[in-house]
């Protein structure tokens, strides 16, 4: 049985711990911080197999994990903390020789240990370059895991694909890149991202609830002609765009010819059930196998009861794909749709 360090957003990880007490036989749960880390084990499963289902069946709110395989006392003492990391780093021996190796470290809030992320990183890659390894911060072929609690230095190493995600916590941060309107874009990226599905294929897009154009904006950037709808304001950035069509109208009241877009996207702050049926409603307007990315608002106190109903509701147009609480996700979860022949 192994033990494994999971974590979910923010006040979401009794969600994420429950979906895995319905996922895996006998495993214990147990909080570590702040409502977003916790520790679960493979329980009756065995682990290799637990990851394979978890990759191929990722859960909808837990973010990232990885195998607890050291567990040293932490203090705010910089040379027993030191000590610490170089003791599990020189236990990797021949698994990072000759490998490329990423050392992620976080430490929660509270915690006394004396170090930031680089530092904790610096000292780890030090012994790694000694026992052959090479240090990188993208495109690892093993991760070292560093999660500091008030209690403890939890520590792991790991394929990145067992993580869920290769960024540290699952945290997928973006630089501010030019030409992004609003910190939604952020959502539609790591959506695009997350779910392995390039916006440069799709050509025509609809973009319903698109004020002030966060989404528009990242279509338009990708190249696609985009439908705005939306009865406020676009931004005055995106007023002349030349593939920009914005309809200044409630969704509800529109229809499009069959087939007219590829893909279609929603962020709007609704009821989901209502977007749901808006977007339903427009279905026909989407070409056969056309893709859906749609923002599920969680405003109800049983969230796995409302993405039951959704999914079932959804399923009677699409074919469901994933539905995932990504880190730019707040009280919300993001769903992959294909419209049904």
């Amino acid at each position: 049985m192994t033990t494994f360090i999971g974590t979910a957003n923010p006040n979401f990880s009794p969600y994420a711990m429950e979906e895995l007490r319905r996922r895996i036989p006998e495993t214990a749960v147990s909080g570590l911080s702040s409502g977003e880390t916790f520790r679960f084990t493979s329980g009756g499963r065995e682990p290799s197999e637990l990851l394979k289902e978890l990759r191929r069946d990722e859960p909808v709110f837990l973010r990232h994990l990885f195998p607890l395989e050291s567990e040293l006392p932490v203090s705010d003492d910089a040379a027993a903390a030191s000590e610490s990391l170089e003791t599990y780093a020189h236990t990797l021996g021949e698994r990072v020789r000759g490998r490329k190796v990423a050392v992620q470290v976080r430490k929660s809030q509270g915690s006394p240990f004396p170090f930031s992320s680089a530092e904790g990183r610096d000292i780890i890659a030090n012994i790694l370059r000694g026992l052959g390894g090479e240090p990188v911060v993208q495109e690892a072929d093993l991760i070292v895991s560093v999660y500091a609690t008030d209690k403890a230095i939890l520590l792991g190493c790991s394929d990145p694909r067992d993580n869920l995600s290769d960024w540290p916590g699952g945290a997928v941060r973006f630089r501010r890149e030019e030409g992004l309107l609003s910190r939604a874009a952020f959502k539609l990226l790591e959506a695009e991202r997350v779910f392995k599905l390039p916006l440069d294929r799709f050509t025509n897009a609809l973009d319903l609830g698109a004020s002030p154009g966060g989404w528009t904006s990242v279509l338009l950037d990708r190249g696609l002609k985009v439908t705005a709808v939306d009865p406020a304001e676009m931004d005055p950035s995106l007023e002349r765009h030349p593939r920009l069509h914005h309809l200044q109208r409630n969704a509800a009241n529109l229809s499009f010819p069959p087939g007219t877009f590829d893909l279609l996207v929603c962020d709007m702050s609704w009821d989901p059930h209502r977007t749901c049926r808006l977007v339903s409603a427009l279905s026909p307007a989407m070409t056969a196998g056309a893709s859906g990315i749609i923002t599920l608002k969680l405003m109800y106190r049983k969230p796995f009861q409302t993405l039951r109903e959704l999914t079932e509701a959804y399923a009677e147009h699409f074919d469901v794909c994933k539905v995932k609480q990504l880190f730019h996700n707040r009280e919300e979860v993001t769903m992959w749709v294909r419209r049904k022949p």
